[in-house]
């Protein structure tokens, strides 16, 4: 349980700039994508933005790729529910051009498009979630190796407590059989004392008879 709360303290850690960004694209609505996509020539951190964007959804990083994606009608649904815990390596590693452009920040891409800044903020979100998952990874695996471990571990304590519960009834069982058997030794050995005690007073009987009629 510890492997794995230290895990999720881990990515909880991205989650507010993730939270943030979801929050951003919520507020961005038709006419903003209609103003990014507008631009024959867009400024160059707005078409950073797009490229940044594109890379992390798989596309071409161009301004032709970007206005197709931009024309998408469910582009912020899509960019909600991206699949952040999935991104390949080479997405994650193409998107760093772009991060490591001191540049290219939200503050400095809203100066030439606000709604841009939205889009930039779910791409720095994005890219830090994927640090923390990949640092993330190894825990994970680790967690997923201890709980196997685990299972295969109640796996064979439950054998084991089945074989010796088995075992346990198997004696019960023995032991029932042998009082059963004691007691009816016991009871062999009444009836035989029994018969003997009776054939002792025949004995007698029969003694006795022969006396009284010798006499007579």
């Amino acid at each position: 349980q510890a492997m794995k709360d230290d895990a999720q303290a881990d990515l909880d850690e991205a989650m507010p700039a993730v939270h943030a960004a979801v929050e951003a694209l919520g507020a961005l609505n038709k006419h903003d994508i209609t103003e990014i996509k507008s631009f024959v020539k867009p400024p160059t951190l707005v078409q950073k933005t797009m490229e940044a964007v594109n890379t992390l959804l798989g596309e071409k990083p161009d301004w032709e790729t970007a206005k197709k994606v931009l024309n998408d009608q469910g582009l912020i649904k899509r960019l909600m529910e991206f699949d952040k815990d999935n991104v390949e390596a080479k997405i994650s590693k193409g998107l760093k051009k772009y991060i490591n452009d001191a540049t290219f920040t939200p503050d400095q891409v809203a100066k030439q498009s606000n709604a841009a800044k939205s889009l930039c903020l779910w791409v720095y979100a994005m890219d830090k979630y994927c640090e923390i998952a990949k640092h993330v990874a190894p825990k994970k695996a680790a967690l997923a190796q201890a709980e196997e471990a685990l299972m295969e571990t109640m796996q064979q304590l439950k054998e084991k407590q089945e074989q010796s519960a088995k075992i346990e009834a198997e004696v019960a069982k023995l032991k029932a059989h042998l009082e059963d058997s004691q007691e009816e030794e016991r009871s062999l050995i009444r009836q035989a004392d029994q018969t003997k005690k009776r054939l002792i007073r025949a004995g007698k009987l029969t003694t006795s008879l022969a006396d009284e009629e010798a006499r007579w």
